[in-house]
């Protein structure tokens, strides 16, 4: 059939074409990163790294994402493009919660129009592929929002239910998950008072503490060690404009996808697909879409603390369907096919250019991405080195810098990662498993830090013990050499030897 004779107004139709985006979401988005990287991203290995361990938090985020990679791998094996699924998983699932919000809100064709306008986001789109706390942040984000409208719009018990249920997930992805907390209860004490007459909104406070009840006790008894350390780490991050530029550039695509499509100009140059929508629905989602930056605007300017650009990954979910609300009359028939075809070609062309970029990168640049270390063929060295060094003992602990440490722990089973060789960082390593031996590495090009150090020197290694390791990343002569610094940590009552 034509693209031009398909019926754009039909329900089953967009509904067939939200499906559609879904899929290729799914396909391309995966294989991108699959198919160019040669090692995880940073932050994967970390989730990796951390999900091993099955703690509920960590002296940095709350353990969500980590947990689910390890559920994942537990179900489905350790295939190195699965974390890549699981973050597009995450991608698709706010598509369809902001599809369900648009349809009931301002219509089925804005619905969809709404989701096919963040497929040209930049954070569902080339930043995707890092399944991270943001990541798992951005579902969870949307299915909140959706639930609390469907809570207060049908005053059905289940919808508080999963608000709650949602909320305390949002904490398992993030405490900064906080900040959407507090803007649903500035909504509903602002617009919705006399809902808490009623008994939803207190079930909905009793899911969410019951869920989050491990990540408070976390808290509480590590003396908030997570808090301590966002607050140490955003002292020197960028000031608020620079927050907001940061974001207009992340929406830059989707804003000149609403442009080819008509949706900024006047109005429409045909029958515009109309749908009555309240002052009530277009307040809601003006202050679920903006409160949260206006938030994290005030903590830049008022709070003395850096802002994270990547802290707008899970906020923008519903930029799709305001830029739809705050320009009315100009979604069409022409404009929706003319949006599902730009989406259609972004889907391909942006995971194509984001895989040449990495597989190309070795024959133009000095100097590697994490995404051109050749994870497997660093892991075998050391496991080989570590079992002849030792009289064949199993690599059991790799003690450095989460990325290098976790490069080489990932692929060996049992092995775990003794965080920058400190304890207090990783609580899940035992002194009887220290006892037992360590492979100690980091960058050549640095000293090791300071816990790793004293790690050492504690059983006795000295800097002759200390070896290198150079792996061939790049044709190119002049190009920076990937060089790993090691040396093995013997086990006790015996003499370490490079």
């Amino acid at each position: 059939m034509p693209a031009s004779s398909i019926d754009l107004g039909d329900k089953a139709t967009q509904w067939q074409i939200f499906c559609g985006l879904c899929a290729l979401q799914l396909l391309t988005w995966t294989l991108a990163p699959a198919l160019g990287h040669r090692a995880p991203p940073l932050d994967v290995v970390e989730m990796m790294v951390w999900g091993r361990e099955g703690v509920v938090a960590t002296f940095k985020h709350p353990n969500g994402p980590g947990l689910v990679l390890e559920a994942m791998q537990q179900l489905f094996g350790s295939a190195m493009w699965l974390p890549y699924l699981v973050s597009q998983l995450a991608v698709v699932a706010t598509f369809y919660c902001v599809f369900l919000l648009g349809r009931e809100l301002l219509g089925s064709a804005h619905g969809l129009a709404g989701s096919l306008l963040l497929s040209g986001l930049l954070y569902t789109s080339l930043a995707s592929p890092e399944f991270n706390h943001n990541m798992l942040q951005m579902p969870l984000w949307a299915l909140l929002i959706l639930a609390l409208w469907r809570a207060v719009h049908s005053e059905r018990l289940l919808w508080w239910v999963v608000l709650g249920v949602a909320g305390g997930l949002s904490l398992w992805a993030k405490y900064f998950s906080g900040l959407l907390l507090l803007t649903a209860l500035g909504w509903l004490l602002w617009a919705e008072r006399g809902c808490f007459r009623r008994s939803g909104p207190w079930l909905a406070l009793l899911c969410s503490v019951l869920v989050a009840s491990p990540q408070l006790y976390f808290l509480w008894s590590s003396d908030f060690l997570p808090l301590s350390y966002a607050h140490n780490r955003v002292v020197s991050a960028d000031t608020w404009p620079n927050f907001l530029l940061a974001q207009m550039a992340a929406h830059s695509v989707l804003l000149a996808m609403a442009a080819a499509t008509g949706l900024l100009r006047r109005g429409s140059t045909v029958a515009p697909i109309t749908h009555p929508v309240t002052r009530r629905a277009r307040f809601f989602l003006s202050w679920m879409g903006l409160v949260p930056v206006l938030l994290v605007v005030l903590l830049g300017q008022f709070g003395s603390i850096g802002l994270k650009d990547r802290w707008g990954i899970p906020m923008f979910c519903l930029s799709g369907l305001l830029l739809l609300v705050w320009l009315p009359g100009r979604l069409d028939v022409l404009a929706l096919r003319r949006l599902s075809a730009i989406a259609c070609v972004l889907l391909v062309l942006l995971p194509c250019v984001y895989t040449a970029r990495i597989a190309l990168i070795p024959s133009w640049r000095d100097k590697p991405t994490r995404g051109n270390y050749p994870q497997a063929i660093i892991a075998n060295r050391f496991q080989s080195l570590y079992t002849q060094r030792t009289g064949g003992r199993p690599l059991r602990l790799v003690a450095g810098p989460i990325w290098e440490a976790g490069l080489i722990a990932l692929p060996t089973e049992g092995a775990s990662v003794v965080i920058d060789g400190s304890t207090l960082k990783s609580p899940w390593v035992s002194a009887e498993q220290l006892a037992a031996g360590a492979l100690a590495v980091w960058p050549a090009a640095q000293e090791p830090n300071e816990s790793l150090a004293q790690l050492m020197v504690a059983r006795g290694v000295t800097t002759s013990d200390w070896g290198t390791e150079i792996f061939p990343w790049s044709p190119r002569p002049n190009a920076q050499q990937m060089a790993f610094a090691y040396a093995i940590i013997p086990a006790a009552g015996t003499r370490s030897g490079h």
